[in-house]
């Protein structure tokens, strides 16, 4: 098996990285990549995990405050949640 070697930029986003450019891959072609992180990359905060926990919670709130609303405006066809 003959290899070669493409080098591009990507982005990563949303757990998957983006190449900048059309790459010449076969679908599903399998590649091994090795990756140089720029340096400009930006560091995670310390408290990543703490500002997961806010917004969830946050979200839960916002749920909870509507969710009589929600009970009110059900239609009396359907059965109630």
């Amino acid at each position: 098996m003959s290899t070669h070697s493409i080098t591009f930029e990507a982005v990563f986003e949303d757990g998957v990285l983006r190449p900048l450019q059309t790459l010449a891959l076969a679908p599903r072609q399998q590649v091994t990549l090795r990756l140089e992180v720029s340096d400009a990359a930006p560091d995670w905060p310390a408290d990543t995990a703490e500002i997961y926990r806010e917004i969830e919670e946050e979200d839960r709130r916002i749920a909870e405050s509507m969710w009589t609303g929600v009970k009110e405006t059900w239609p009396a066809d359907e059965v109630n949640p």
